[in-house]
C-alpha cells in the first residue's frame, strides 16, 4: 500500500523509482554503493524493495537505532548487537548456521550471537562468515542505513570498511546517508590519509518527486483505498508538502480520518518528528538554527539576508568565514539547498518547524 508509513519492502508498493531500482540492481556487483537523498525521501524503501525482489540474502543495519544523541556517539557494542539482530533471516538457513558454527559463532533465539573475542575481533569474525557465504552462494549486501552516524563510532570503522572492501569479495557494502557531507566525511574518499582513499564507489541518488509525480502518487494511493479526493485538495497537499514521499504518505493516511484538516495535521506531526533533529543542530552550533530561521522566514535567502539576520539576533557580526562554514555544514547535512545565490530549506516540514 502506498500510504503505509513503514518502509516499503516490495516493488509493487514502491512508486516512481523505476530508474533508481534498475540502477541499484546494476550496481550490486560493485564493492561499495552509496544511496543518497534527504530524510524521508525513501532510501530504505528503495533498498529493501529491490533486494527482496531479487531474493538475495542480505543484512540491514539501522545505525540510527544505536546512535546516542545525548553523547553523540555510536557505541560499537550496540552496533554489534544491531548487526547480530539483522541476521535473523539469514541465521535460519542451514548453510548459514553451518558456516557460523564452523567459525565458532553461536546463534541463539531470539537472535543473540555469542563470541569469546573482543568487540573488534567479533565484528571481523561475523563478516568473515558472511564473506564465506557470499563467495559460495553469491554476494551478500550488507546495508548500513544512515551510515553518516558511524562517524561517531567509539571504534574507528573506516579501516574496517577498507578491509572489507579490499579482502571480502563475497560482500557488497551499501551505505545510505541523508547527511551527505557527513557521510563523505566519514568515508573520506578524497583524503590521502584515509584508508578508503581512491576507492571506487557506485552512487544512487534519490530526488524529491516533481509536482506531476507527487500528484500522481496521491491519486494512486487514494485509488488503492477507494477514496475520492478533490483535485484541489491534492494540489494543496503537493504545494505544502513538496515532493517528499514520507510527508505525502502521512498526508494520505491522515486524510482518511481528518479529511481537509490532514495537511495541518501532517505539519504538526512532522514538526514534532523533526524537533529532535533541530535540538541536536542547536547543540552542535549556536548559528545553525539562526541560519535556518533566516532562510525559513524569507523562503529563499541570499548571503546578505542571512548575515543581517544572524547579526541582529546575536547583537554582533559573525565573520564571513564562520558563516560560510556553517552554511556549508547545513548544506552537507541536507537541511538547506543552494540554487545560484539563493538558499532554501530542503524539507517544507523542517521549515514549518523552524518557523514554529
Amino acid at each position: 500500500m502506498l500510504f503505509d508509513t513503514e518502509p516499503k519492502t516490495s516493488l509493487s508498493d514502491l512508486f516512481g523509482r523505476e530508474e533508481e531500482v534498475e540502477k541499484l540492481k546494476g550496481g550490486l556487483n560493485e564493492r561499495l554503493i552509496l544511496i543518497l537523498g534527504i530524510r524521508r525521501i525513501g532510501k530504505s524503501s528503495l533498498i529493501l524493495s529491490t533486494l527482496n525482489s531479487l531474493g538475495v540474502d542480505y543484512a540491514f543495519v539501522d545505525v540510527r537505532k544505536v546512535y546516542d544523541s545525548s553523547t553523540r556517539k555510536v557505541y560499537v557494542e550496540k552496533l554489534l548487537e544491531e548487526i547480530y539482530s539483522s541476521l535473523t533471516k539469514l541465521s535460519k538457513k542451514a548453510y548459514v548456521r553451518n558456516v557460523f558454527e564452523k567459525l565458532g559463532i553461536e546463534i541463539e533465539y531470539p537472535v543473540r550471537v555469542r563470541v569469546k573475542d573482543d568487540v573488534k575481533d567479533s565484528l571481523n569474525k561475523v563478516f568473515e562468515a558472511l564473506n564465506e557465504i557470499g563467495l559460495r552462494k553469491g554476494k551478500i549486501p550488507i546495508v548500513f542505513d544512515e551510515a553518516q552516524y558511524l562517524k561517531y563510532s567509539t571504534l574507528g570503522l573506516r579501516p574496517f570498511f577498507a578491509h572489507v572492501y579490499d579482502y571480502m569479495r563475497g560482500i557488497t557494502l551499501i551505505v545510505t546517508g541523508s547527511e551527505v557531507g557527513l557521510l563523505h566525511d566519514f568515508l573520506s574518499f578524497d583524503e590521502p590519509k584515509s584508508e578508503l582513499y581512491g576507492r571506487y564507489y557506485f552512487t544512487v541518488e534519490l530526488k524529491s518527486f516533481n509536482e506531476d509525480k507527487s500528484k500522481e502518487f496521491l491519486r494512486r494511493g487514494f485509488k488503492e483505498v477507494n477514496v475520492e479526493v478533490k483535485e484541489s485538495v491534492i494540489e494543496e497537499a503537493v504545494k505544502e508538502l513538496d515532493g517528499i514521499v514520507g510527508w505525502l504518505v502521512y498526508f494520505g493516511k491522515l486524510y482518511l480520518e481528518k479529511k481537509e484538516e490532514a495537511i495541518e495535521e501532517v505539519k504538526e506531526i512532522g514538526s514534532n518528528l523533526v524537533r529532535e533533529e533541530l535540538k541536536e543542530l542547536e547543540a552542535r552550533s549556536p548559528y545553525y538554527l539562526l541560519i535556518l530561521k533566516a532562510v525559513a522566514s524569507l523562503g529563499k535567502a541570499r548571503w546578505k539576508n542571512i548575515m543581517d539576520y544572524v547579526t541582529a539576533s546575536t547583537g554582533k557580526r559573525v565573520s564571513n568565514t564562520t558563516l560560510f562554514r556553517e552554511l556549508n555544514k547545513l548544506k552537507s547535512m541536507g537541511f538547506i539547498e543552494r540554487n545560484g545565490e539563493e538558499y532554501r530549506i530542503a524539507d517544507p516540514i523542517v521549515r514549518y518547524a523552524v518557523l514554529k
